[in-house]
């Protein structure tokens, strides 16, 4: 029996997945300065059900800190337990074999409260709610988009589609592989999401939620194309960023900007995968799909180099932009991804010849800006049309990527694969998990597994800073994310199930940021404020990769693990 602990003598030094854990899963704690080698696991009747030895201290220069690892995989008895190191007691946590499932439903349901062109009403999101917003049917050619048959300041419709971040623009490439994301979350555990419902206006039409969703955002990509040449406009925006109003009061002119090679490409991506998604149910909704797809590869083909920048001087009475840039210099990775997608929508041998892996001399953990590793995956997992020799060359590849990052994990001291805190280093860690699980996929070498399950560890509380990264999750989370509808809609709690950007060792605001860190080692750098878009901003391809992650692994645990 140990003696009881009041909440004030209850500390983040013990850092925990403040969610829970898998019951017949790898389950660590880290511990800060340590002050004995021996810890317990903790009942919630105040009972110690559990002893161990704390694994080597390390020191972690990336946060000042000395760290020991409290390793409980060994126990695989459900219930809701803490950790106890000497006087050092950590937070409730539970263990499971379904920890993750409200998780992946809030990660998921996250997207419906930043859908565009919609209100929210209180039946589906509570005191979320807010008037109808950016319906988008008023929406001029910017000058830098203009063409013949649309010249500029034609007026377009671009409706539906999410918000893309703290802002309420909506942009072609980040929703690449924002949407990519989520469509293999789907297609790589249909088992888990047909189950799953999060009380969205379509829960009741017999269609898997997370499709509904992915649907709202391919209608918006699909009006983003240029009818008449097949190119693809870079965002759907206001001038500049809006203020930190209500959806329904942001009401400033919208604009689609500039075609450009990236977009084109992830575009063309996006919907031909997105044809074999609905291939199925929706033939005649997927046809139109895929020919818009191969559209967008005929506009690229001509035009290969077009890199998108903010029109930045105002022009024939169209505005300066300077709102979000997603700008990209090389298209090597966009041209591979789509050729990748087309290829295995069409099995046309024009395609094939765009996928070439030894024009990459090392393939990247996907991001927006890399995209080549996500045409990896899909030519891995495709179960027909990819020949011997393909499907062994893109596996071998995410081996080597697997590999480079079983590397790191193996000898960090909070055994993670994360070793750069960059904007956005939440998604990165969890990009890096989706390199790992699907590698695990391809060869079952148990490691790739929990190496991708630290990742999630690491982002919902194992980590130098103590916070539960999503938000609504865990005893510590966000509070003041850099959301606009969360920050005007006079609810104290923030949206929930969104994924913040987390530490950010540099491109730090100057106006809410270093000076105001408490520490400056990297893994520490993070400010829960408002203000602070380099560490506590939202976005939709930060979130994708927790919905891919959190319902992966859960699905993969009960198809493997469970016992």
């Amino acid at each position: 029996m140990v003696k009881s602990q009041t909440i004030e003598q209850v500390t983040p030094d013990i850092r925990i997945n403040q969610i829970g854990y898998l019951q017949h899963g790898k389950k660590q704690a880290a511990v800060v300065e340590p002050a004995s080698t021996n810890f317990s696991l903790i009942n919630a009747s105040n009972e110690s059900v559990f002893e161990g030895i704390l694994l080597e201290t390390k020191y972690w220069n990336k946060s000042g800190e000395k760290i020991a690892i409290a390793d409980f995989s060994a126990f695989n008895e459900s219930g809701t337990y803490r950790i106890q190191c000497g006087e050092t007691i950590s937070h409730f946590f539970d263990i499971s074999h379904t920890p993750y499932l409200e998780l992946i439903k809030n990660a998921s349901k996250s997207y419906y409260y930043n859908r565009a062109s919609t209100s929210l009403d209180p039946l589906h999101s509570g005191v979320y709610h807010h008037e109808y917003a950016h319906p988008d049917t008023l929406v001029y050619v910017h000058a830098s988009a203009a063409s013949d048959s649309r010249p500029a300041g034609t007026v377009i419709s671009t409706p539906y589609g999410w918000y893309d971040a703290g802002d309420y623009n909506k942009y072609v490439v980040n929703s690449g592989i924002a949407t990519y994301t989520l469509i293999a979350a789907y297609q790589h555990n249909a088992g888990l999401f047909d189950s799953l419902t999060w009380n969205v206006p379509e829960s009741d039409n017999q269609v898997p939620d997370l499709l509904d969703e992915i649907l709202w955002n391919v209608r918006w990509m699909e009006s983003m194309q240029d009818p008449e040449d097949g190119g693809v406009y870079h965002k759907t925006t206001t001038a500049s960023f809006e203020s930190f109003v209500a959806p329904s009061e942001a009401t400033g002119q919208r604009y689609v900007v500039a075609k450009g090679t990236a977009a084109t490409l992830d575009f063309a991506a996006v919907l031909a995968r997105s044809s074999v998604l609905f291939r199925a149910t929706h033939p005649a909704y997927a046809a139109r799909l895929l020919d818009k797809a191969e559209k967008a590869w005929k506009w690229a083909s001509v035009n290969p180099r077009v890199p998108f920048e903010n029109p930045n001087v105002a022009v024939a009475g169209h505005p300066a932009i300077s709102t979000g840039g997603y700008g990209d210099l090389d298209f090597r990775d966009e041209f591979f991804w789509a050729a990748t997608e087309l290829y295995l929508a069409t099995g046309r041998d024009i395609y094939m010849k765009g996928i070439s892996i030894d024009d990459f001399q090392m393939f990247r953990v996907p991001s927006w800006a890399s995209v080549e590793t996500l045409g990896l995956i899909s030519l891995s997992s495709a179960r027909m049309g990819v020949s011997e020799k393909l499907n062994k060359q893109s596996s071998d590849q995410l081996m080597i990527i697997a590999d480079r990052l079983i590397n790191v994990w193996r000898t960090a001291p909070y055994k993670i694969t994360l070793d750069e805190f960059t904007w956005g280093s939440n998604s990165d860690i969890l990009n890096q998990g989706m390199v790992l699980i699907n590698a695990y996929r391809l060869f079952g070498n148990r490691e790739f597994y929990e190496a991708a399950l630290s990742g999630l560890d690491y982002v919902l509380g194992r980590n130098a800073t103590g916070y539960c990264f999503v938000t609504g999750e865990g005893s510590l989370s966000p509070k003041n994310v850099h959301h606009r509808p969360s920050a005007s809609d006079g609810v104290e709690a923030p949206v929930p199930g969104m994924l913040v950007g987390g530490p950010n060792a540099r491109n730090v605001n100057e106006d809410c940021g270093r000076q105001a860190y408490v520490v400056t080692h990297p893994a520490r750098c993070y400010l829960d404020e408002v203000c602070s878009y380099s560490t506590n901003e939202v976005a939709i391809n930060w979130n994708a990769p927790l919905v891919y992650m959190s319902g992966t692994l859960q699905a993969t645990y009960l198809h493997d693990f469970k016992l």
